[in-house]
């Protein structure tokens, strides 16, 4: 008998208490994260605290019948549109239990509208409202500015935590655009033109560090800038200024005045076509975000007009 207790106090101390059970929670997260009409989209039920959800229903708010059942995690829209617009759910069942969890889709098309900055100013910018999942190994961003600033200028700016510069359209003279990739800076040149729109559009790849430049749908010859560097997030992206500080530090002096419209980014590179569709805001690839349906916030005096 007294081997036995000792077998059991032994075990009892190899084992241990038994660790607390990790909370089943789900989470819908959208790819890409600011659908554009008629493109692809999924929805993607991500569950922790269980490692195999036998089940997912998918169900939207006002509709009778369910979505979708069955072992698939994700919810395909093949063409995004208008009517898909609404609050879905997701409910994901194991053994262990089940998590719900719900997302709403939205459409915030702004066509042929454009933020109008009227003044120099250390605070006025527009934040692009998204949180990223992952980070970056390419990225092309396009948008159209119209201004008569002969001074330097930031129009897009891409911060993190770890580096404010990790991407930035910048235009230090007339006749010169910048595009910083993790504070390395490269230089394009283009022809002099004051109070007239300028469509431009920038493309990076780590693997080989190439950046292509685009000013008013023209290609200019492709240059090189930080090879097998990844762009981190989460990010703050603004309009309008440069970041010295995730979300903030911005100079007056640097601050962008006139109109800023056909904002577009995206995880890829972009062809030529893609580029002039871009122009008259009919992108053929999936962006991150874009015109056609752009999550922003207004920080200080800035206009969205026609």
């Amino acid at each position: 008998m007294g081997r036995l207790w000792l077998c059991v106090l032994i075990l009892a101390a190899l084992l241990g208490p038994a660790a607390p059970q990790e909370t089943m929670k789900a989470k819908i997260w959208a790819q890409p994260p600011a659908p554009t009409k008629y493109h692809q989209l999924m929805l993607i039920c991500e569950v922790t605290g269980d490692h195999g959800p036998q089940e997912f229903l998918w169900e939207k708010e006002g509709s009778p019948v369910p979505l979708q059942r069955g072992p698939d995690s994700i919810l395909l829209i093949p063409s995004f549109n208008k009517t898909h617009v609404g609050t879905y759910t997701c409910t994901a069942t194991s053994t262990q239990g089940r998590a719900v969890a719900s997302y709403t889709l939205w459409i915030n098309d702004l066509g042929s509208s454009v933020f109008v900055f009227p003044q120099e100013s250390k605070t006025a910018h527009v934040q692009v409202t998204l949180e990223l999942e992952l980070p970056l190994n390419n990225f092309s961003v396009c948008l159209r500015s119209f201004t008569d600033l002969t001074r330097p200028y930031s129009l897009f700016s891409y911060a993190t935590k770890k580096q404010s510069n990790e991407i930035l359209l910048f235009k230090p003279k007339p006749g010169q655009y910048e595009l910083i990739v993790g504070d390395k800076i490269l230089s394009f040149t283009v022809p002099i033109s004051v109070g007239e729109s300028e469509h431009i559009c920038f493309s990076w790849e780590s693997s080989t560090g190439i950046v292509g430049f685009w000013f008013n749908g023209k290609p200019w010859p492709r240059k090189g800038v930080q090879k097998g560097y990844t762009v981190g997030v989460p990010a703050y992206i603004v309009l309008g200024q440069d970041q010295d500080s995730f979300g903030g530090s911005f100079d007056a002096q640097q601050s962008f005045v006139g109109e800023i419209s056909s904002v577009y980014m995206w995880d890829t590179g972009i062809s030529n076509s893609g580029v002039r569709a871009a122009m008259y805001n009919s992108p053929k690839q999936t962006p991150i975000f874009g015109w056609r349906n752009f999550p922003y916030k207004i920080v200080g005096e800035v206009y969205l007009k026609p």
